[in-house]
């Protein structure tokens, strides 16, 4: 193998954490397979990281750990600080690399976290090959569903629809994506808003994967699904994208017609309240529990309790919670889009097409009083959901990716 050597940006950068800092941790780990690391990263990530990286790594991987003034900071706990506070640090970050490549030459460079085509990087400016991603952004809520959302969520989709439209104009990304060698996006949806003649240089690779102790409660799992009621189960945050007034909506439309049926909600957030009393109104409160804020065993045990996912989320690109009951051998049901149109297939879930509101309560409410109805379907796709994400969806795997991607952009073919 050849040695390369890499300076990456990585904002978020934690071990044993989900989200950005999760992405940017398993992807540093899985790069040091195929290339010798610099990483810049935030210095409260410190800690956490020299007390989980392996030891056989510490020779391929060297960490430069970075934050601005403790005055700067302040701005980051107010309001909406983190996005003026990111993109001072993603600058002083551009300037600290700029000295360590004058020092030590690299092969790439390469824009880690956050993983956004919206917030800034200036990593395209260091002289050596750039590669941005894996990069998201390009998903939307459906137009006709957008009408669903509350006054803000109606204004930020219009507007990234507003962006996403003007995207292959705005000199701010142009010149971004004009200087990478390559684009590495965590969707179909994110690759399609850049110019057709950026497609050549873009992939499509999702950003999450799943985390090996997943996979140890399974036996379990499947132990206790003999229940005969349908044990239904969401979890992530409660937040209008999620879509959780339709999900609601669903359950008491299967109930309506005969489903045996518990609907368990796991997690918090704005909207607990209006769900409760959604519950109420739709005449299920009797069925519908919800958990509040749980730790990750927690959900995880939660999940092992379950007979099937309902994710009726409007827009994601890669989806932890998902995975999590993926390999807890979980069938799913969830939108026909982005990132979950990536991650399950129709052998492991039932994908409800894009539609009005009124047409995909009723596919939902159909899919869920098939589960019901089918225990040996729901098994034999919670079989596939599980060696799905164990095929197609494991960390190791993106380090192979990355290697063949490296092998074609030294061929030229990139």
């Amino acid at each position: 193998m050849k040695c390369r050597r890499m300076i990456i940006s990585a904002y978020g950068c934690e071990p044993g954490k989900g989200s950005e800092q999760g992405v940017g941790w398993n992807w540093v780990l899985q790069l040091s397979k195929v290339a010798e690391l610099v990483v810049v990263t935030r210095a409260n990530n410190r800690l956490a990281i020299e007390a989980e990286l392996p030891i056989n790594l510490k020779k391929r991987i060297r960490f430069v750990y970075y934050d601005l003034p403790d005055i700067l900071k302040r701005l980051k706990r107010r309001g909406r600080g983190l996005y003026p506070y990111y993109l001072l640090w993603q600058w002083g970050a551009y300037r600290l690399m700029r000295r360590e490549i004058a020092q030590s030459p690299v092969d790439y460079a390469m824009h880690l976290t956050f993983g956004s085509i919206w917030m800034p990087t200036f990593l395209h400016r260091l002289p050596v090959p750039f590669i941005w991603g894996p990069v998201g952004g390009g998903e939307a809520v459906y137009w006709p569903l957008i009408k669903s959302l509350p006054p803000k969520g109606r204004f930020i989709q219009y507007f990234r629809y507003v962006l996403i439209a003007t995207f292959p104009v705005n000199p701010f990304y142009m010149i971004v994506a004009r200087k990478a060698r390559l684009i590495i996006a965590r969707t179909e949806d994110t690759k399609k808003i850049f110019r057709k003649r950026d497609h050549n240089k873009i992939k499509v690779v999702l950003e999450t994967a799943a985390v090996s102790n997943w996979f140890e409660r399974n036996q379990k799992a499947q132990t206790l699904r003999s229940n005969a009621v349908l044990r239904v189960i969401y979890t992530g945050r409660l937040v209008p994208l999620k879509n959780l007034h339709m999900a609601i909506k669903s359950v008491a439309a299967a109930r309506r017609r005969g489903a045996d049926i518990r609907f368990k909600i796991v997690g918090c957030g704005p909207l607990q309240s209006a769900l409760e009393k959604s519950a109420d109104y739709n005449g299920i409160s009797d069925i519908v529990t919800f958990t509040g804020q749980c730790n990750h065993d927690e959900v995880l045990n939660h999940l092992a309790e379950s007979d099937l996912y309902l994710f009726p989320s409007l827009k994601e690109a890669g989806v932890w919670s998902l995975m999590e009951a993926m390999a807890l051998s979980l069938p799913s049901v969830c939108v026909n889009t982005s990132g979950m149109a990536v991650i399950v297939n129709t052998s492991c879930a039932r994908l409800i097409k894009l539609n009005s509101m009124e047409n995909m309560v009723s596919e939902f409410a159909d899919a869920l009083c098939d589960f019901e109805a089918n225990p040996e379907m729901r098994c034999k796709m919670g079989v596939n959901a599980r060696r799905r994400l164990e095929q197609e969806f494991r960390w190791e795997q993106k380090g192979e990716i990355m290697k063949l991607l490296f092998e074609e952009l030294e061929l030229g073919q990139l």
